[in-house]
């Protein structure tokens, strides 16, 4: 308790000064904390460089550990503006975001339907929010709480709110999502995120299947709802363009296993497109795979 409110304290601190910055400096602290990290952080960085080469194994270990500096530079820089995003004055906020292409935007986003708006960790995925207040409706996003640190949590939930965004708890959510489905809101789902082996569906990523949440799918099959992939395209500090792909049409007849399955390789697809354009903008820092019990254990005999 005492240490969430250390932090938190910290935190503001640091809002406080950083607004006091041009904007070039403040780019330039959250790049420069992003490459401390990759240098400090061992374990994190070599997860990073590890991943990109199963996801790229035609690349060479110093291409990966570039696209790795630069991942964790952009991951620095996301955190500075989150922590400015409630200071962004609303007359600036048509001006440094936009929602593109506006034909999906306003048949889908737009459309007064419940729609899943499937995102990733990808880009500044924190400050999606703000499509709220491009589109003047909800939007709602699941969070996996902090379970250790209450305060923290609601800290950070505030932050996120300050982008326009509703929080719900991640955990046992279905029925509340259905409901706001029911009530033409947009749900924001990140659909990149490992599951465990006891609850997910083996789907191929990148040539190889992992753990993957069945979620999205199973709503998208049992409300008929639209899932619209969107993710921000970094245009400069604070300033993104965010990107609705075509829906991804949720399969609904056939064997239920099978279907799921099906759907949910589809959002895989989708990822690994974005991720190939734009490889230093995804979140390569988790075990994504999980870990290569394998190699761990020619490791040890070796």
């Amino acid at each position: 308790m005492i240490a969430d409110l250390v932090i938190i304290a910290l935190i503001k601190l640091l809002q406080q000064c950083l607004r006091v910055l041009p904007e070039g400096a403040r780019r330039a602290v959250g790049r420069s904390l992003g490459a401390a990290g990759f240098a400090v952080i061992k374990t994190r960085r070599n997860i990073a460089i590890n991943n990109i080469m199963r996801a790229f194994p035609e690349i060479t270990r110093k291409d990966a550990q570039d696209i790795a500096l630069s991942c964790f530079k952009n991951l620095g820089t996301n955190m500075i503006e989150l922590l400015l995003a409630p200071y962004i004055p609303a007359d600036e906020v048509p001006g440094r975001f936009s929602l593109e292409p506006r034909d999906i935007v306003d048949k889908t986003l737009g459309s007064g339907r419940g729609v899943i708006a499937l995102t990733f960790h990808f880009g500044n995925w924190e400050i999606l929010g703000i499509t709220s207040k491009l589109l003047n409706q909800p939007v709602v996003a699941l969070a996996r709480p902090l379970k250790k640190h209450v305060r923290l949590n609601s800290f950070l939930n505030s932050l996120r709110e300050s982008t326009g965004l509703t929080i719900i708890v991640n955990a046992n959510t279905g029925k509340e999502v259905m409901r706001r489905l029911k009530n033409n809101h947009i749900v924001a789902i990140l659909g990149d995120q490992r599951e465990k082996r006891s609850r997910g569906v083996f789907v191929e990523f990148f040539g190889q299947k992992v753990p993957t949440s069945k979620g999205t799918a199973m709503i998208g099959m049992k409300t008929g709802c639209i899932v619209v992939p969107c993710y921000p395209v970094r245009k400069g500090f604070l300033r993104y363009s965010i990107m609705c792909g075509e829906p991804i049409v949720m399969e609904r007849e056939g064997n239920i296993d099978e279907l799921i399955e099906k759907n949910t390789r589809k959002i895989n697809a989708f990822l690994e497109s974005i991720i190939r354009q734009y490889p230093d903008e995804w979140f390569w820092v988790h075990q994504r795979w999980g870990r290569d019990r394998k190699r761990k254990e020619t490791a040890r005999t070796v």
